[in-house]
């Protein structure tokens, strides 16, 4: 049983770039942080940046790899000489369909029982084998929601941050041109702490919109580019 001191005892995982502004100092643990945005606008490497700074000082990390793209080059370019000592800290899930990575998910927690010097769970992303489900798609959405139970429970029974990307839509009914995150209610209410990223168009530069904080209010922006070493 917990005590409130003990929820005082979370603490939060600098990213090292301008995102620490928008998210109070970093990435919470014992939550799950949202980002979401088209491709190309650098979710992935936002989650590199994070998972260097999250096992650059002997903590380790999981990361789950959905889409096949994990750079190894990239990952070393972020960390340069550091990248010895992170490699051993990193365990890599490679799922190939969505009951792969539910069944992941599940296997997580034994780990998280062994080894308590984990912080951080980053699966990119969160919905790419989900979105090449067959199947009923309330059933499927039914699995997702089981999904992202899961991983709430883990992070706040173990104190360990999740992250995760989510691609972009356009809803078929809309005039405008509007988009919505991939997951629909379901993602939104799993997640406690979601950003926005978007491409400035004739621009280096990104900007993180706040689209929901547990503390913070909605509508706040910071920008940042993406650099040799991850992101500003």
């Amino acid at each position: 049983m917990k005590t409130l001191s003990d929820l005082r005892q979370s603490v939060l995982i600098p990213t090292s770039s301008s995102l620490d502004e928008l998210l109070g100092g970093g990435i919470e643990k014992g939550a799950i942080t949202q980002f979401y945005g088209p491709p190309g606008c650098g979710k992935t490497n936002i989650v590199l940046k994070i998972l260097y700074e999250s096992t650059k000082n002997g903590s380790k990390a999981i990361f789950m790899d959905t889409e096949g793209g994990l750079s190894l080059e990239r990952i070393q370019q972020i960390a340069a000489s550091d990248f010895d000592l992170i490699a051993n800290n990193i365990f890599l899930l490679e799922p190939k369909s969505f009951d792969e990575q539910q069944l992941d998910v599940q296997n997580i927690e034994d780990l998280l029982k062994e080894d308590d010097s984990i912080d951080i769970l980053i699966i990119d992303s969160i919905v790419a084998l989900y979105r090449v489900e067959d199947g009923d798609p309330s059933e499927i959405n039914k699995k997702l929601s089981k999904l992202m139970a899961k991983l709430l429970t883990l992070s706040r029974e173990f104190d360990v941050a999740i992250v995760i990307t989510n691609q972009i839509y356009s809803p078929f009914d809309s005039d405008d041109f509007i988009v919505e995150p991939i997951g629909g209610t379901v993602l939104k209410y799993w997640s406690k702490i979601i950003v926005e990223i978007e491409r400035n168009i004739g621009s280096l530069t990104r900007t993180a919109t706040l689209q929901r904080h547990k503390t913070k209010s909605p509508g706040q922006t910071v920008t940042f580019e993406i650099t040799d070493r991850g992101i500003s």
